[in-house]
């Protein structure tokens, strides 16, 4: 398959198919200066997209690949990638309170605003 049909497949842009080759977790095969797609790297992209989906950085998803290269099927894998979702929670949780800490700040500014222009 070729990059063009597979940013139409799955509604990507290249730079994404981009980044993700940059950063090793994509591998398409270089022929006459085009990618071309192979089934497996189609699963690959696939599997990406779920993991992105449900909220895993890039850095994680790294992480869980070289896991799934490197130790597939062993105990230390599951105990290192359910550690790599540990810390997936933890930094939204901080994210969940930064932003709640925004919106805290903005909804007292708007208060503010509003009493003032009580004084109108």
């Amino acid at each position: 398959m070729k990059t063009g049909q597979v940013m139409q497949q799955f509604g990507i842009k290249r730079d994404t198919l981009r980044f993700y080759t940059e950063q090793g977790l994509l591998q398409p095969q270089l022929i006459d200066g085009n990618y071309h797609w192979s089934a497996e790297e189609i699963n690959n992209l696939e599997n990406i997209l779920s993991l992105r989906q449900l909220g895993l950085s890039v850095k994680a998803i790294i992480r869980i690949k070289e896991l799934h290269d490197t130790k597939c099927g062993s105990l230390e894998q599951l105990e290192e990638n359910k550690q790599v979702i540990l810390d997936e929670i933890s930094d939204r949780k901080k994210q969940i309170l930064l932003f709640q800490e925004q919106k805290d700040n903005l909804e007292n500014l708007l208060k503010q605003i509003e009493e003032k222009l009580q004084d109108f």
